[in-house]
C-alpha cells in the first residue's frame, strides 16, 4: 500500500495542471497514467500511420457507440493525454458562455461560477503554455487582464489574402491563440502535421512538453505509467475514498492518498466511477444524484473544405478563426458557434474518410483547398452519456441536439468562402466517434440532488474525491475546452491546498 498526499488519475491537462499547482506548494503527488510515453519517431508525421493505420489510438479496450458493435475508440492513453494530438488552440470561453443561453432546442445552463472567477487563471495558463495571439480583433473576445506573452503565429500568404478578403467584406477574422514554439528561439518549423499529430520536435506545447517534464524534476512528484486504475474503493462507512486498485505491468497494487483527483477525461472518469459500484455505493462512486455519466456532450462539428482552381501553397494552415456568428446574427438570433482553420487536410486524410477516392484525387483536392473546423454547442441531455454493460463494455450514447445552428454556421462559412473565390465547398460532419471535446458527465453546481461536483470540483458524496477534467462542464459552449480545464484545475488546486493542507 503506497501513500501520498494526493493521488491523481490521468496525466492530461486536468491532471497535470492540478499536479503542477499542488506540487509547487510542497504537497507530495502521485500521478497514475494508464498509458506510456508517446514515442518521438518518424511515424509522428505520417498521415498514413496517424489517420489510416490509427497508430496511436488506444487498443486495450473497445467501446459500443450508440448501441453498435464494440470497436476501438478514438481515444489516446499516453503521458500528456489528448493534448499530444491537439491542434494547439487554447481559447477562453466567452463571458456569456458561463451564463444561461437560450437555443431553439432548449437551454444551455448557467455555470455555478462566473467568467471573472476564471479570468486570472486563464491568464496564468496562457503564459504557462506560451500561447501566441493578438487581442482586439474578435468582437466576442472576453475581458483579459493581460495580453499574450507572444504575438500571433503569422499567416501564410494565401491565408493572409483570405484574412484580408474576409475582413474587407465586413467580417472580423482573428488570429487563433496557439500554443506552439513559433517565436525567437522556438523550434516550430510550421510543418503540415501539427493538428491531429504528435510533434516529434517538441514544438507543440502539449501537457507533457510544458508540465510533465517540469514536474518530474521535483522530488515530491511521482509518475507511474502503464498503471490503469481498475476500481475506487471506499472506506467502511462509504464516506471517503480509502484506496485505489491499480493494474500495473508488475501486477495489481493498492494505492492510498489523503486526497484523490480523477482526471481521466469525461468519458473514462465517469466509467471508473460507475465501475467502482459496491454495496456502499450501489449506483457508483459519487453517484447519489444518479447523474454520473449523464449529460455527455461533444461539439456538433464539421470540416468545411473550400476548393479553388489553383494550388494554395499552404503548409501550416491553422492560424485564423471567425466568431461573427458565435452568438447569432440578424437572420438567425441563436448562438451558432466558432469557425477556425483546421490543420491542413492531406490526401491521406481524405482517403481515410473516403475509401473509394483514389489517393491522387485526394492529393489534388488537398492542394487546392482551404479547410475549416466549425463547432457548435451541444446541449446537455440526460440520455447522452456513459453506461457500463454487464460484460464490462463501455457504452457511449449521444442524442442529437442543437442541429439547426450548426447547419446555419456551415452555410455561412461556405458562403464566405464562395465569395472569396472558392467555387466548390463541401462539408462533412463528425460523428459520435469523435470525442476530442468530450465534457459534461459529472457536472458541477450547488445542488447535490442535481449536480455531482461542487464549484471546486469536489464530489458532494465523498469529501476527499475531486473530478478535475471536462467532466465538470454544465454546458459545452462553442469553444475548445482545454484552456478552461487548465484554468479550473488551477482554481480547484488552490482550493485543495487551502482546505486540505492549510496552504494559501
Amino acid at each position: 500500500m503506497t501513500e501520498f498526499d494526493v493521488v491523481i488519475v490521468g496525466s492530461g491537462v486536468g491532471g497535470a495542471c492540478t499536479a503542477y499547482r499542488l506540487a509547487r506548494a510542497g504537497v507530495s503527488v502521485l500521478v497514475l497514467e494508464r498509458g506510456g510515453y508517446l514515442p518521438k519517431e518518424p511515424e509522428n508525421w505520417s498521415p498514413e500511420e496517424v489517420f489510416l493505420n490509427q497508430r496511436y489510438v488506444a487498443r486495450d479496450e473497445k467501446w459500443s457507440l450508440n448501441g453498435g458493435k464494440p470497436e476501438w475508440p478514438a481515444s489516446y492513453y499516453n503521458v500528456g493525454g489528448a493534448t499530444k494530438m491537439f491542434g494547439g488552440v487554447l481559447a477562453r470561453l466567452r463571458a456569456r458562455d458561463l451564463e444561461e443561453l437560450s437555443f431553439e432546442d432548449g437551454v444551455s445552463p448557467a455555470w455555478p461560477i462566473t467568467y471573472q472567477d476564471l479570468e486570472a487563471y486563464y491568464t496564468e495558463a496562457e503564459s504557462l503554455f506560451r500561447v501566441h495571439g493578438r487581442l482586439g480583433l474578435d468582437p466576442t473576445e472576453p475581458p483579459h487582464s493581460a495580453g499574450y506573452d507572444f504575438g500571433p503565429v503569422d499567416h501564410e500568404q494565401t491565408i493572409l489574402n483570405l484574412f484580408n478578403g474576409i475582413r474587407a467584406k465586413g467580417h472580423h477574422p482573428y488570429s487563433l491563440p496557439l500554443a506552439v514554439e513559433r517565436h525567437a528561439g522556438g523550434t516550430c518549423v510550421r510543418c503540415a502535421t501539427c493538428d491531429g499529430f504528435p510533434c516529434k520536435l517538441g514544438a507543440k506545447n502539449d501537457v507533457e512538453q510544458i508540465l510533465v517534464q517540469q514536474l518530474l524534476q521535483r522530488p515530491n512528484v511521482t509518475l507511474k505509467t502503464h498503471s490503469k486504475v481498475e476500481r475506487i474503493v471506499l472506506d467502511e462507512a462509504g464516506r471517503k475514498v480509502d484506496h485505489l486498485i491499480v493494474s500495473t505491468q508488475d501486477g495489481k497494487i493498492f494505492v492510498r492518498g489523503n486526497v484523490y483527483v480523477l482526471s481521466a477525461g469525461a468519458i473514462n472518469s465517469a466509467a471508473l466511477l460507475l465501475r467502482s459500484a459496491d454495496e456502499r455505493a450501489p449506483r457508483g462512486i459519487a453517484n447519489s444524484s444518479g447523474l454520473v455519466g449523464r449529460n455527455y456532450m461533444a461539439h456538433n462539428s464539421s470540416v468545411v473544405m473550400a476548393i479553388g482552381r489553383k494550388k494554395t501553397g499552404v503548409t501550416f494552415q491553422k492560424t485564423m478563426g471567425l466568431n461573427d456568428f458565435y452568438f447569432g446574427d440578424a437572420d438567425y438570433p441563436f448562438p451558432m458557434g466558432n469557425a477556425q482553420l483546421i490543420g491542413k487536410v492531406s490526401g491521406a486524410v481524405l482517403a481515410s474518410q473516403t475509401p473509394l477516392m483514389p489517393r491522387s484525387i485526394g492529393d489534388a483536392i488537398s492542394a487546392r483547398s482551404v479547410d475549416w473546423y466549425v463547432q457548435t454547442e451541444d446541449l446537455p441531455c440526460a440520455d447522452s452519456g456513459v453506461r457500463i454493460a454487464n460484460d464490462g463494455t463501455l457504452q457511449l450514447a449521444k442524442v442529437p441536439t442543437n442541429r439547426r445552428p450548426h447547419r446555419e454556421i456551415v452555410k455561412r462559412v461556405s458562403q464566405i468562402m464562395r465569395d472569396q473565390g472558392y467555387p466548390i465547398v463541401v462539408s462533412r460532419e463528425f460523428g459520435i466517434r469523435t470525442t476530442s471535446h468530450q465534457c459534461g458527465t459529472a457536472r458541477f453546481g450547488t445542488d447535490p440532488a442535481h449536480d455531482v461536483l461542487d464549484p471546486y470540483c469536489r464530489t458532494f458524496d465523498h469529501p476527499n474525491l475531486f473530478v478535475i477534467d471536462a467532466s465538470f462542464f454544465p454546458s459545452s459552449s462553442g469553444m475548445n475546452p482545454s484552456l478552461t480545464i487548465a484554468a479550473q484545475a488551477f482554481r480547484a488546486g488552490d482550493h485543495i491546498l487551502a482546505s486540505e493542507f492549510g496552504i494559501r
